[in-house]
């Protein structure tokens, strides 16, 4: 059995010396080590929060929010200092279900008309409400991922109420993605889809949701 596999092993060795050396033959050289150079995008903007979300594009990421704002009259907020802002995009709003395109019960519009009815514009909604719900999306100070840990950071928001605390967090995964209100009983928590984007005024971080102070 030893003299077996000693022979099979040498007819091993000799298959892969003529395989090697058949590139040769075929006039193909081996493939040459390259040093990898490793690159982060850098998350730094040179502009305000404002006119980040105001930019041109070709899609309607920020169209719902920008009205929103307006609507509220709260541009002002967005262009000054030392904050973070959570811009929600057009499908926080106006998340519908593929089987049927009726509005998600997801949705922020969905039955926020005063009458319980599904909004379908920001004027369906009364003003100050509109006012409350980005406030609380303005965090006062500066949260990245420099600040953040995988435990809750409880932040304060521009909300004019008592109960205006938000929590963030750093998931502990290969994304490390920011999580907004994970806590016992939460109204509504969930991942940011983009984050620790540093405009001139703060950190603008990107949800395809909504939050709500409190619990249930």
């Amino acid at each position: 059995m030893k003299k077996y596999i000693n022979c099979k092993q040498r007819f091993i060795l000799a298959a892969c010396a003529l395989l090697l050396s058949s590139c040769d033959f075929a006039g193909l050289e081996f493939q040459k080590d390259d040093k990898y150079h490793y690159e982060v995008l850098d998350p730094k903007i040179n502009m305000s929060a404002w006119d980040y979300i105001n930019q041109p594009r070709a899609d309607t990421l920020f169209n719902m929010a920008i009205q929103g704002v307006k609507y509220a009259g709260l541009e002002e907020e967005y262009k000054k200092q030392g904050r973070t802002f959570i811009i929600p995009t057009w499908t926080t709003f106006k998340r519908v279900n593929t089987s049927n395109g009726t509005l998600n019960s997801a949705a922020y519009f969905y039955k926020r008309k005063p009458d319980g009815t599904n909004a379908t514009g920001w004027k369906d909604i009364p003003v100050e409400t509109v006012r409350k719900f980005f406030l609380y999306h303005i965090v006062d100070g500066e949260y990245s991922f420099d600040e953040l840990t995988p435990d809750n950071t409880v932040v304060t928001t521009l909300l004019d109420e008592a109960d205006n605390k938000m929590t963030l967090r750093v998931l502990n995964d290969r994304n490390s993605r920011i999580e907004v209100n994970n806590y016992l009983n939460t109204k509504r928590t969930s991942s940011i889809r983009t984050s620790n984007l540093q405009v001139t005024n703060g950190v603008v971080h990107v949800t395809d949701n909504y939050y709500e102070p409190g619990v249930k």
